[in-house]
């Protein structure tokens, strides 16, 4: 016998398995980000601020957006992000958006594509 699941009962069921077979550990931060979003040729489109939410090695959940205007583009796009906060100020990305999140605020998962220390 079989038994027909929607694939949102589905996460919900098994959220936490799923989680647990993620590569990378996610460390939950809320961290201040000055973004720029960028066309695939790396021209800038848009800037302003978004906070990250969690990071790990290979990526970061970003929300919060404060956008100059005030949207996202309909065509694939990057954003580059400069943390800051005591134990990441000077760490840049180049990230792409992998996952668009749909809880109670908006959020983009993003992988990193380049990732860089600037030092003073």
């Amino acid at each position: 016998m079989t038994r027909e699941v929607k694939v949102e009962q589905f996460k919900t069921l098994f959220e936490k398995e799923l989680q647990d077979v993620r590569r990378y550990r996610r460390n939950e931060v809320t961290l201040e980000a000055k973004v720029r979003i960028l066309d695939i040729n790396r021209k800038k489109l848009d800037e302003g601020t978004a906070k990250v939410r969690n990071v790990s090695l290979k990526g970061a959940f970003l929300a919060d957006f404060d956008l100059g205007k005030k949207s996202f583009p309909a065509k694939p796009f990057l954003i580059e992000m400069k943390l800051s906060g005591k134990s990441y100020q000077g760490i840049n990305a180049i990230c792409h958006p992998v996952r668009f999140g749909k809880s109670n605020d908006f959020g983009i998962g993003v992988e990193f594509d380049e990732l860089w220390v600037e030092t003073k």
